[in-house]
Order: C-alpha cells, then sequence, then structure tokens
C-alpha cells in the first residue's frame, strides 16, 4: 500500500508542471486502477471529509487551505474537473512566485 503511495507521489513530483494531475487521472485510469464505484466513492468521501477538516482549521494560520488542497488532490484522481482545476492553480501560483521573485 505504502509502496503504492511512494510511486503515485514521486510520478506527481516528476511531472510537468500544470499537466501533473491531469496525467495522474489518466495514469490511474490507463492502469484499471479507477476500480469499483465503491472505491470511487471512499475516495471522494475521504476528499471531502478532509476539506472540512481543513475549513475548519481555516481559524488557524497555516493548516487550513493546505488541508483544502490536499482533499482536493486525493479528489483530482478520481476527477479530470477537479485534477484541470489544480493544474490551472499551480500555473497561476508558479507565476506569482516568479513575479514575486523577480521584484525582490
Amino acid at each position: 500500500m505504502f509502496s503504492g503511495i511512494k510511486q503515485d507521489w514521486e510520478e506527481l513530483k516528476a511531472g510537468e508542471p500544470g499537466h501533473r494531475f491531469q496525467d495522474r487521472y489518466h495514469r490511474r485510469h490507463q492502469r484499471g486502477q479507477d476500480g469499483p464505484a465503491f472505491r470511487k466513492v471512499v475516495v471522494i468521501g475521504f476528499g471531502l471529509v478532509v476539506i472540512g477538516v481543513g475549513v475548519l482549521l481555516l481559524i488557524f494560520p497555516g493548516p487550513g487551505w493546505g488541508t483544502i488542497i490536499l482533499g482536493i488532490a486525493l479528489m483530482a484522481g478520481e476527477s479530470l474537473f477537479l485534477a484541470k482545476i489544480l493544474d490551472l492553480g499551480e500555473l497561476i501560483i508558479r507565476k506569482m512566485i516568479g513575479k514575486l521573485r523577480t521584484n525582490t
């Protein structure tokens, strides 16, 4: 189980920015890892729980948004729409960081 998670993380990390999550989605479905509908429901349900915890953590500085993004990333393996949103978000964040670096 943990070796699969590690491999998934390594593939995500090695992916091209702006396509990481979409590529992950397609890899999972090409490998036949989409599995039964029950698995999808469990993954999406767990992702929603993680997002809910993230919303509760928004009262503290820091961990709320990271937890929400983690929940969305979990669900992106089952949803091409969410995968596209995360890829777009990554590009926007990279562009903002690049501008901040050039201004300092």
